[in-house]
């Protein structure tokens, strides 16, 4: 019942969550931040020494599109040429099939680290799906991936909580998706240039920019 009333407490403070263009579009200026995320024991695709941090809830459907137009571009211009290693961190920020899904991701990386991002790619691809998020789905998944069902369905209701917890009140985390580039918080998640000036040192913590109009 302590989940499910934090959970619920997590969903009304996300409606505004899945934010399309990644802006805190009530401020007038945009102050960038950097910190330091715990995830240095976390699977990375790509081994290059910039990182590219990517913040998401399996249930927001531009997280989808996130994956679906922007993860491609990461890959083919960074993560393949080794400059950059990327690691995907799922939250659970929306409802109780987000909470589900991160179990799943999280078992995934624990037990067979090696196929993580195929994984988590595939849920993320099906994401909109009538049963997605549901144990129905989990189990065709896994007969898809031959992957036992019983260990994708581990439950782990109290990390998901925790971490959704830790990023929203300590880690910049007011939107999903989020993404960061060693560690500095973009003002726009699907913006391929922004992160490019950000390896590239052009933009750096403290640097205070204007919020885009509308």
């Amino acid at each position: 019942m302590r989940g499910v009333k934090l959970m619920c407490l997590a969903t009304l403070l996300f409606l505004a969550a899945c934010n399309p263009t990644g802006a805190e579009k009530e401020e007038e200026t945009y102050t960038y931040e950097a910190y330091e995320l715990p995830l240095a024991e976390k699977v990375a695709l790509g081994d290059g020494k910039d990182e590219i941090v990517f913040i998401f809830d399996y249930s927001c459907p531009w997280c989808k599109k996130w994956m679906e137009s922007v993860l491609p571009e990461i890959e083919s211009r960074w993560i393949d040429t080794g400059k950059v290693s990327f690691k995907g961190q799922p939250l659970v920020l929306l409802n109780e099939r987000s909470q589900l899904l991160a179990s799943v991701d999280l078992n995934v990386e624990r037990h067979m680290p090696t196929r993580y991002y195929e994984v988590q790619r595939q849920i993320g691809m099906d994401s909109g799906m009538d049963d997605f998020g549901t144990e129905a789905y989990v189990r065709r998944l896994a007969k898809t991936l031959e992957i036992d069902p019983n260990l994708l369905l581990v439950a782990h209701t109290d990390t998901g909580i925790q971490n959704a917890r830790l990023y929203t009140r300590d880690l910049g985390v007011a939107y999903v998706p989020t993404v960061y580039v060693n560690g500095v918080k973009l003002l726009d998640a699907f913006s391929l240039e922004e992160m490019e000036r950000v390896l590239n040192g052009e933009i750096k913590a403290g640097d205070v920019v204007d919020v885009p109009a509308e």
